[in-house]
């Protein structure tokens, strides 16, 4: 069953500020000049943020997604996860490179916050059948540039280069992500551009045995 949504995420200001005020070289190259005009910076950024996702559950179905099919698993949910078409121009409209990498750092933060709100939504359907769901693995994520990104991101499980790339064409029509105005272009780049495809792989849930 595929679901497409809109759906919000929380702010995480405190969480969010903490981590830019360990980069402090950063914020007074970018012209910040006290903390309250970061806590500033970071609702502006939260602002022009449009999170929706689309997801399908697959199971026993072969996607022909590359040549061998050995993205074939018996039970997944794949997931396109986007933060909307407003951040381009936001970004393009900031005064120096500082400040976008400061900004970019935000919206990776909340392309986490996002994508553990799907895989919590994934969680509640796979225990509903009596399953678990498994580690993330990822089929794109957009590029850190300079930027800080989450450990989650920093060190996911990403499909090589290689067989992601054959993967994308094919996932993303599965998924209708026009749905949520994510397409691919000629180079192999998600628009918007801070997007992410992920695989949430299912298991039978492990009975407990009796004492």
């Amino acid at each position: 069953m595929r679901k497409i949504k809109r759906f919000k995420i929380t702010l995480r200001e405190r969480e969010i500020l903490n981590r830019l005020m360990r980069e402090l070289p950063l914020l007074r190259r970018a012209g910040f000049q006290s903390q309250p005009e970061v806590s500033a910076f970071i609702l502006s950024v939260f602002k022009q943020i449009d999170p929706g996702v689309v997801y399908e559950f697959n199971q026993d179905a072969h996607w022909e997604l590359d040549d061998q099919s050995i993205l074939h698993k018996e039970m997944f949910s794949a997931c396109a996860v986007t933060l909307g078409n407003q951040l381009t121009a936001f970004l393009e409209s900031l005064p120096n490179d500082d400040k976008r990498t400061a900004a970019i750092t935000v919206i990776l933060e909340f392309l986490k916050t996002a994508i553990l709100f799907v895989v919590d939504l994934i969680k509640e359907q796979a225990q509903k059948e009596e399953c678990e769901t498994l580690d993330l693995q990822f089929v794109y994520i957009p590029p850190f540039g300079a930027a800080g990104a989450p450990k989650m991101l920093r060190e996911a499980v990403r499909l090589e280069k290689t067989v992601a790339d054959k993967a994308l064409p094919s996932i993303l029509p599965h998924l209708k992500s026009e749905k949520i105005d994510v397409s691919l272009t000629d180079d192999g780049r998600l628009l918007p551009p801070y997007t992410t495809v992920f695989f949430v792989p299912w298991q039978k849930a492990k009975k407990k045995g009796k004492k």
